[in-house]
């Protein structure tokens, strides 16, 4: 099936996927019945691990319905608002970073096209995780962007990002480990902070292997495992050392809901890369861009002002790749 100019198929069979009418895709080849929200086909095989099906298309259709009257700003404060779940506390911290993303994402594919020694801006680049599309946006000059992800409802608020800016990109709601691609069509694959939420790593690193053209190159940020500073999901100082029913008892009381997820080192990292099939990989430290810096506390202002001056030595950078925040890599299919 041809969606938004680019070939898609069922995730199960990899049959051929065909649109008898706007609210559904049917495939040819098992008859699974996948339905269509605002245009943004749901493919998944397994729910979000966070939300059940209904529950989330409850949240789904509260979000479409208002979907033409508020800006991206606005439509993210509705969706907070909608979801008791997350302290206020939290939601404005994460609006602030969502309101960044789009430079950030900017500086951060600047980085990683470096040190996979230039990557060609007229190719196809596919984001795994793609959240509200911050780097969707920030990808301009490719010649294909498609982003995907485990959560629609996250998809529409991408959507009124990807509206807002002026773009027409597809979106797809879909499981990383069960990608509705048939053949390899990708240039580039990104995961940012999204490789660590995925159920089954290996397999999904296989995946994005998968529908990497030869010489295509992955892209990939995730929280360190060994990290010693605020952990940048849960804001819990040393957050990953703990075990994992501390952690999530202080995410508990301030309101929260603890994060699903397997943390990774620098090391085991390599290890699944590796595995995969990838070859030339590259870690390295993130940085942090000024509009993301700005709307930080003063407090981690400061944290941040360390950690950029002491990048800056190879020593003090050693260490930084061991206990930093985020692990940045690049790796390349042979």
């Amino acid at each position: 099936m041809n969606f938004k100019g680019m070939d898609i198929c069922c995730p199960a069979c990899r049959g051929e996927l065909e649109r008898p009418g706007e609210g559904e895709i049917v495939c040819r080849g098992c008859a699974r019945r996948y339905p269509v929200v605002l245009d943004i086909p749901d493919l998944r095989l397994a729910p979000d691990p966070y939300i059940g099906i209904e529950e989330e298309r409850a949240k789904v259709d509260k979000l479409a319905a208002r979907f033409g009257d508020l800006d991206f700003e606005g439509f993210v404060n509705f969706y907070y608002s909608i979801t008791s779940v997350v302290p206020p506390q939290h939601a404005q911290a994460y609006t602030r970073g969502l309101l960044a993303g789009v430079e950030r994402a900017r500086a951060w594919l600047e980085d990683w096209e470096a040190a996979a020694g230039g990557v060609e801006r007229r190719s196809a680049l596919l984001e795994i995780g793609c959240g509200t599309a911050p780097l969707l946006v920030a990808a301009d000059g490719y010649r294909l962007r498609v982003g995907v992800d485990i959560a629609l409802r996250w998809l529409l608020v991408a959507k009124k990002r990807l509206e807002q800016a002026g773009l027409d990109i597809p979106l797809l709601c879909a499981g990383a480990e069960a990608l509705p691609f048939r053949e390899p069509v990708f240039d580039c694959a990104v995961a940012d902070s999204a490789l660590e939420h995925l159920r089954d790593q290996p397999v999904s690193l296989a995946e994005m292997f998968r529908v990497l053209r030869p010489g295509g190159t992955l892209f990939i940020a995730t929280p360190n495992r060994y990290s010693i500073g605020p952990d940048p999901q849960t804001g819990v100082w040393c957050g990953s050392w703990l075990p994992e029913r501390c952690t999530a008892a202080i995410v508990r009381r301030q309101g929260g809901i603890p994060p699903i997820r397997h943390l990774l080192s620098a090391g085991s990292l390599q290890s699944l890369l590796q595995n995969a099939g990838f070859t030339e990989t590259t870690i390295f430290l993130p940085r942090i861009p000024t509009a993301q810096r700005e709307r930080f506390s003063p407090a981690i202002q400061k944290l941040v002002h360390v950690y950029e001056v002491a990048a800056r030595f190879p020593v003090s950078r050693q260490v930084l790749e061991g206990i930093g925040p985020l692990l940045q890599a690049v790796a390349r299919k042979p």
